[in-house]
């Protein structure tokens, strides 16, 4: 088989590569996208100690007995 046969390879079929300016931009939208989620998941999930001790208000008794 002679090198003639083989496929041509375009030089546009080669991605160019990413400057060095522009992967830190967006590894850092990465990081604070990832700490921003963090924080709004801790804020939504986070449960007071005084308010964990008291029982849910649909638990009161006014939906479980009909």
């Amino acid at each position: 088989m002679s090198a003639d046969n083989a496929p041509a390879v375009s030089p546009a079929s080669t991605p160019a590569p990413v400057s060095e300016r522009t992967a830190f931009a967006v590894l850092g939208s990465m990081l604070f996208l990832i700490a921003a989620l963090t924080v709004l998941l801790v804020q939504t999930t986070w449960i007071d100690a005084a308010s964990a001790a008291e029982p849910p208000a649909a638990a009161d008794g006014s939906l479980a007995q009909r």
